[in-house]
C-alpha cells in the first residue's frame, strides 16, 4: 500500500472516529467539538506561566532587568539549564493532574502531554533538542501501588512525537521517600538527598538530557537527579513538566 493511500485511509478513519466518538473535554466534560479531549474554551482558560525565567521557569518580576533570567538564577545558577512547564500548577490544572496521577486517567495525561509538546516544539524551534528523555523514577513500592509511572507516560508521548529516545531503566529511586506533597522546600531537599542511583551505565553518555516530570514544585527532585547525571558526564540538563508550582511552598 502506498504512503499516499495509507495517509488517506488514516485520515478517513480519524474522520469516522470523530463523527462516531467526538472528543469530550477533560475539564468541562462537554463535547469538545474536535478530535481532541479539550475544548477550545477550556484550553484558552488554562493557567499559563507568563514571562517565565528561562532557567527556573518561574514568572519573572515586573522590574526584572535581565529580561530572561531572574535574579536568583543569575546569583546562584541551578544545576539544570532550563525548566519548561506547560502550566502554572493552579486550578483546574492541579485537579486534572491529580485525576491523571491518582485515578489512572491516562486520557488526561495524554491531553496535558500534548499541551507540553506544543510548548516544547515552540521553544526549541531554533535550538537543539535534548538527546535523551529520562522520566522521573518512582520507587518500586509506589509503582506497584499506583500501577504506572505518570512521568513515563508523559515521556512516552513526547518521545514518540519528538523522535527523541527515552530511557526509564538508566536510573532508579533507591529508597521509598515520604510523599513530597505538603513538605516545605527545606524538608523536600532533605527528603530527596541521595534518593537516586544509576542502574546501568551507557557506553556513551548523551551531552544533554531532559528530565520528564508531572509537576515541578521546589525543584528538590529535579535538582537531585540533575546532579546525579552531571556527576556521570552529562553536560546539560533540561527539565520538562506538565506544571510548575509558582507559589512559595
Amino acid at each position: 500500500m502506498s504512503t499516499k493511500l495509507i495517509s488517506k485511509v488514516n485520515f478517513w478513519l480519524k474522520t469516522v472516529q470523530y463523527r462516531l466518538l467526538p472528543g469530550t473535554c477533560i475539564n468541562c466534560n462537554k463535547i469538545s467539538g474536535r478530535d481532541y479531549d479539550l475544548c477550545t474554551s477550556c484550553e484558552r482558560l488554562l493557567p499559563r506561566i507568563e514571562d517565565p525565567c528561562e532557567s527556573c521557569g518561574l514568572p519573572l518580576p515586573a522590574n526584572n532587568y535581565d529580561g530572561y533570567l531572574c535574579g536568583s538564577c543569575i546569583i546562584r545558577p541551578p544545576p539544570y539549564k532550563r525548566i519548561v512547564s506547560a502550566f502554572n500548577y493552579a486550578k483546574p490544572i492541579d485537579q486534572l493532574i491529580r485525576v491523571f496521577k491518582y485515578q489512572g486517567k491516562l486520557a488526561y495525561g495524554k491531553v496535558l502531554s500534548h499541551q507540553l509538546l506544543l510548548l516544547v516544539s515552540s521553544i526549541y524551534e531554533k535550538t537543539a533538542l535534548p538527546e535523551l528523555l529520562i522520566p522521573m523514577p518512582l520507587h518500586t513500592s509506589r509503582l506497584q501501588q499506583r500501577g504506572f509511572n505518570q512521568s513515563l507516560e508523559i515521556s512516552r508521548y513526547l518521545s514518540g512525537h519528538l523522535n527523541i529516545p527515552q530511557n526509564f531503566n538508566l536510573c532508579y529511586r533507591n529508597r521509598n521517600t515520604p510523599q513530597q506533597e505538603g513538605l516545605n522546600a527545606r524538608a523536600r531537599k532533605k527528603n530527596l538527598r541521595g534518593a537516586f542511583a544509576f542502574k546501568q551505565n551507557l557506553k556513551r553518555m548523551p551531552k544533554s538530557i531532559a528530565i520528564i516530570d508531572d509537576v515541578v514544585t521546589t525543584t528538590a527532585s529535579s535538582r537531585e537527579l540533575a546532579l546525579l547525571f552531571l556527576d556521570h558526564g552529562v553536560k546539560e540538563i533540561h527539565i520538562w513538566s506538565l506544571a510548575r508550582a509558582c507559589r512559595k511552598l
